[in-house]
């Protein structure tokens, strides 16, 4: 008689079958990118430090080849939608932007502390009332939030790319407006 763990084991379909969720690329979708600090700590919460994360994000936008359809910087996580990286994988892109940020914000803080969570958020987004409903959740966030009474008024985010004004650091490559 075959013991359980032998059967798990060695059962076809465990052979096969990836364990647990497994990212998908070269489908040419977007990844729409949550990354939370450690604890909700408010680390964006100074100017300077927003600076620095947009600095950065437009850096390896150029690295990885990658377009930014939409971001926001809220004190305590960010969100980012963008294309799949000409180079390399949306993982690594995202990876070397929080140790990057990691390295510099600890060094400005002059702390050794973690600076995000472990984990982030990755979703795949392909259809276009998708994209659009999460372009509008991140430019209303900070409105939401009560940092900015309108969406333009927030310096760390796309809305302004999308309303035609200045954009900052940051290259957005927006949307064309949708067709009725």
């Amino acid at each position: 008689m075959l013991s359980i763990e032998t059967f798990r084991t060695n059962h076809p379909y465990n052979r096969t079958m990836p364990r647990g969720k497994k990212q998908v690329y070269g489908k040419g979708e977007l990844h729409f990118i949550t990354c939370t600090f450690f604890r909700r700590q408010s680390k964006l919460g100074m100017e300077k430090h927003r600076d620095l994360l947009a600095q950065l994000l437009e850096e390896l936008r150029v690295k990885f080849r990658f377009n930014i359809v939409g971001y926001v910087a809220m004190p305590t996580h960010f969100h980012l939608l963008m294309s799949e990286p000409g180079i390399d994988s949306a993982d690594n892109s995202i990876q070397m932007l929080r140790q990057r940020f990691g390295r510099r914000y600890n060094t400005s803080a002059r702390t050794d502390e973690q600076v995000w969570e472990t984990a982030y958020a990755d979703v795949h987004v392909f259809d276009q009332d998708h994209i659009r409903e999460r372009l509008n959740f991140m430019h209303q966030a900070p409105v939401k939030a009560g940092l900015a009474e309108t969406a333009t008024d927030w310096e760390w985010s796309s809305a302004r790319s999308y309303a035609g004004l200045p954009e900052g650091v940051v290259t957005v490559t927006p949307l064309p407006p949708s067709t009725p």
